[in-house]
């Protein structure tokens, strides 16, 4: 599995934290914004996607995930954090916190889709045990991941996003 690198922000219920149960299954790592060297850092205000061709650098580097609360997220939580910097294309959450909301994903929603949309689709399969309402995030997004795992081009991304969404919602 590429490593998944967490730089926990302690903004929420530590017992309801899908990042830390990630970290307590193995599966993740806690580390502090400094020693990310590398990575492919997961931020929504970046303007560039994350892609089936990143998936190299996922090999190589890891996904890097900042766990924080939405209501507190700034873009300048992301300065300093060194790596490419990519959003997820849209996709709608199924946590209890923001069910149906686009775009708006716990942190093992993002490493879940991260993976599948980089060819990690066994584990993503792994995550998907973690939480019993992750079933409902891939009945939700299934089709969307498997158009956006196709793309072998930017353009090719951005024209599925868009047979699906009329104004992408992120």
């Amino acid at each position: 599995m590429p490593r998944i690198l967490i730089i926990y922000k302690r903004e929420d219920d530590p017992g309801k934290n899908t990042s830390l149960k990630m970290v307590r299954m193995g599966l993740a790592e806690i580390v502090k914004p400094s020693l990310v060297r590398r990575g492919v850092v997961l931020n929504p205000f970046s303007n560039d996607y994350l892609g089936p061709w990143l998936r190299g650098e996922v090999v190589l580097n890891g996904i890097v995930v900042v766990d924080a609360s939405w209501r507190r997220l700034q873009p300048g939580v992301f300065h300093g954090i060194r790596g490419r910097h990519v959003k997820l294309p849209p996709l709608i959450a199924a946590n209890p916190v923001n069910y149906g909301k686009p775009c708006i994903l716990s942190s093992i929603e993002a490493v879940a889709a991260s993976l599948f949309i980089t060819g990690f689709k066994d584990y993503y399969q792994k995550l998907q045990g973690l939480f019993k309402w992750m079933k409902t995030f891939n009945d939700l997004n299934n089709d969307l991941l498997e158009e956006y795992s196709k793309a072998s081009t930017l353009e090719e991304l951005e024209n599925a996003i868009r047979e699906f969404w009329e104004n992408p919602p992120c």
